[in-house]
């Protein structure tokens, strides 16, 4: 036994291991990018930790106790930061996991997974890591095979680098590298073992010039992979290929916060570059050139956007009452219309829209359920957001998988008076200042230094926004889609790109305007959408047909002014805004003065803190429900968490499972066939029965010896299991195999020796 764990726990087998830990951590790097997981540094010492206790061979009724002290450790370090411990650190933690344990428990066996707690995720996370650990280990020690797990990381590493942000470009490198040192080193030990059996002496370990060779060898092919000259891609993106066929979709689709060119969701980690989309999204039939609106973002994190929707049943839809404000008095305004049709297979579940939406028409609505296409709007009800201005449907059994394909917009577009803008004062209703002056409390000093620099000296309110505007094209900033870092852990994302990089696209340009305006303490806030697009047609009376592809999603800020609302500006290079500005001398009329929104008689019941956001505490009772009957939170997030980790339980089952039945592999195929022989045995099958026998030894390590004859063969076989069971068979075999007679009553005399024999290696 001993001298077993010595040869488990060589030299050269720990070297593997470690080498598969590598690959392990491979999969763990990309978590940050892709997701919202934080203290990743965390799940990497534990799946150490793991990998140490599973290595050594520890016992099951010790290893996994300090595998759950270890989890409660490292939920500890990530919940509390308190000392562990202390008594504020490790017990208080223990008593609230086990509480949070029971409860969440609950929520799984009722199916409610959006509602678990981050606690409990994390536990579970912790618990598919010592699994994969156990599973490598098996893997390289009692299979001797890890091209399975090597390429499924490539697969997973690759899919990532195509559909996300992620860069894999050194990571596949490191990837091929250590494979080949783990399948060589493998190949190697295979080798040797097999010496062995055959009674050959070798060396304990392997060679040092075998191990320089290898490594010569992998570093030439490494290196002249690497400075060779490559081809441009063969495939087309495969981006909108997957959306179509599999999604349903060929544009931006619903969104699902991958930042690859195109339309998404989720944007709280901006960073790295992307791949050119030119497919079309959809078309718009109107008058001249606007950009397209869908929504806004109001908390900056230091790496990207979020917002808190406070959504509420629209009336816009179908009376022309504003739901969503965007301008007061003091702007001249022109009603237009505009008609949206998404290409094929295109949809989304909000609308986009330019200036400030008055309507939709209902009327020419089409819409997708399920992939059903469908045009009777009575049966949708549409909601606004109206802090980011997002407009989407559900149908009115709560369905939210509801995709806007076709629709008409009345909306009003704006001019805004320069003089009114320089003149406006900066008296900001408390709403305003308590939501868009956010900014991280580790947002470096440096970023707010910056900002105080570019508007020193200036009087009013427009001429420091027009002055960080124009900041980025007067320093030589550049703009870049390609080879964009994407911020290390800690990093705030605009202090990257104002001070270190300098370079990006309109993530890195609106944001970093956002910030530095919030820096000097003007209200801001971050808006998306696309541009507008390219003309491809002019219909009659004027009205022209412009084509909206991926590539122009785009980003930019609009900045309010208290006495006339938001206003969008333009920091990208490159990029013009398309809002029409005017100068003019003189006073304003009293009717021009007059808000174009608002009566004197409705004052009274709709306060600037109304029209622009209605107060949090106010709108909603304590159970986060306002008086419209929608709740202020996010649902779409919440299902599309409740499928992650529904997924996540679904992983870990199934990994238990390839667990179970890989580590008992051989006594199932060994029952198996015991069965099968039992039920089909006849005088015919005694040869097939006898050579499965033969690959059923070999399979559990008592393979034939090179040389050896079969006689000799059972013979070792009968004295290894204290029977004679495997002479008899063998000398029955050869009188049918060499003699060439056919069996008559061979199989039911000799039954029960080949079952005896089978069921002796199953125990």
């Amino acid at each position: 036994m001993m001298k077993q764990m010595m040869d488990k726990n060589s030299i050269t087998h720990l070297f593997i291991y470690a080498l598969a830990f590598l690959i392990l951590w491979e999969w763990l790097r990309p978590i940050p990018i892709v997701t919202n997981t934080g203290n990743i540094q965390v799940f990497v010492w534990f799946a150490f930790f793991s990998s140490v206790l599973i290595f050594i061979r520890m016992r099951v009724m010790y290893m996994i106790p300090l595998l759950f002290v270890g989890s409660i450790f490292g939920l500890n370090y990530i919940f509390t930061k308190e000392f562990f411990f202390s008594r504020e650190g490790g017990w208080e933690t223990f008593a609230s996991f086990v509480s949070d344990l029971i409860y969440n428990m609950g929520l799984v066996f009722t199916w409610e997974l959006g509602s678990l707690t981050n606690t409990f995720r994390t536990f579970l996370l912790f618990l598919l890591l010592a699994l994969i650990c156990y599973l490598l280990y098996f893997w390289i020690f009692h299979s001797k095979r890890i091209f399975f797990f090597l390429l499924a990381t490539v697969i997973y590493i690759t899919v990532l680098d195509t559909f996300t942000v992620v860069d894999a470009s050194m990571a596949i490198i490191r990837i091929v590298v250590i494979g080949f040192f783990m399948m060589s080193l493998l190949h190697v030990l295979k080798i040797q073992e097999e010496e062995k059996v055959i009674g050959r002496k070798g060396a304990a370990f392997i060679s040092p010039a075998w191990m320089y060779t290898l490594i010569f060898m992998i570093l030439i092919a490494t290196s002249v992979g690497y400075a060779a000259p490559k081809h441009d891609p063969q495939w087309g993106d495969p981006v909108p290929a997957f959306r179509e066929y599999v999604l349903g979709q060929t544009g931006a689709g619903t969104g699902t916060g991958n930042r690859r060119v195109g339309y998404g969701e989720n944007d709280e980690i901006l960073g790295g570059g992307f791949q050119q989309d030119h497919s079309t999204v959809f078309f718009a039939q109107t008058e001249e050139a606007f950009y397209w609106r869908g929504e806004s973002k109001h908390e900056y994190t230091g790496a990207g956007w979020t917002n808190d929707p406070v959504l509420r049943e629209s009336t816009s839809i179908f009376e022309e009452v504003v739901d969503y404000y965007m301008y007061r008095n003091r702007v001249e305004v022109e009603n237009r219309h505009v008609t949206i049709s998404m290409d094929e297979g295109v949809g989304f579940r909000n609308i986009f829209y330019p200036g400030q939406l008055s309507s939709l028409n209902t009327d020419s609505l089409v819409y997708e359920v399920n992939g059903q296409s469908e045009t009777d709007s009575s049966l949708l009800t549409f909601f606004t957001d109206i802090v980011g201005g997002r407009i989407s449907a559900t149908t009115n059994d709560g369905n939210e998988d509801v995709l806007l394909r076709n629709y008409d917009l009345a909306f009003d577009h704006p001019r805004f008076n320069l003089n009114d803008l320089m003149a406006d004062s900066e008296d900001d209703p408390e709403s305003i200042l308590d939501i868009y002056l956010q900014l991280p409390d580790d947002l470096p000093d440096r970023v707010v230094e910056l900002a105080e620099e570019i508007v020193a000296g200036l009087d009013n309110r427009y001429d420091r926004v027009v002055a960080v505007e124009k900041y980025f094209s007067q320093n030589d900033f550049e703009y870049r889609t390609s080879n964009v870092p994407i911020p290390e852990d800690g990093q705030d994302y605009v202090d990257q790109f104002l001070f270190e990089t300098q370079y990006g696209y309109c993530d890195n340009y609106s944001t970093a305007m956002a910030v530095l305006l919030r820096a000097v303490d003007i209200p801001t806030r971050w808006v998306k959408g696309f541009t507008s697009g390219e003309e491809v047609e002019e219909l009659a009376d004027g009205v022209k047909v412009f084509e909206i592809k991926n590539s122009n999603a785009h980003s930019w800020v609009e900045v309010y002014f208290p006495e006339v609302g938001w206003v969008p500006f333009e920091p990208t290079q490159g990029f013009s805004n398309n809002i029409d500005f005017y100068e003019e001398e003189g006073e304003l009329s009293e009717s021009d003065s007059e808000d174009p929104y608002y009566s004197e008689d409705e004052e009274d019941s709709q306060s600037d803190v109304d029209y622009l956001m209605p107060p949090f505490e106010e709108d909603f009772d304590d159970s986060g429900v306002g008086a419209g009957g929608t709740t202020g939170g996010d649902s779409e997030s919440r299902i599309a968490t409740m499928f992650t980790f529904k997924y996540i339980l679904i992983s870990i089952t199934v990994l238990l499972l390839v667990v179970i039945v890989y580590s008992r592999q051989n006594r199932l195929q060994n029952s198996y066939f015991l069965l099968k022989y039992r039920i089909l045995g006849k005088d015919e099958y005694f040869t097939s029965a006898y050579e499965r026998l033969l690959w059923i030894l070999r399979n559990e390590g008592m393979p034939r010896a090179e040389g050896e004859t079969l006689r000799e063969y059972a013979l070792r076989v009968d004295r290894m299991f204290n029977s004679l069971s495997m002479s008899q068979l063998t000398k029955t075999y050869e009188s049918l195999y060499y003699g060439g007679r056919v069996a008559n009553g061979e199989w039911e005399q000799q039954r029960k020796d080949w079952e005896e024999l089978v069921k002796t290696i199953n125990s």
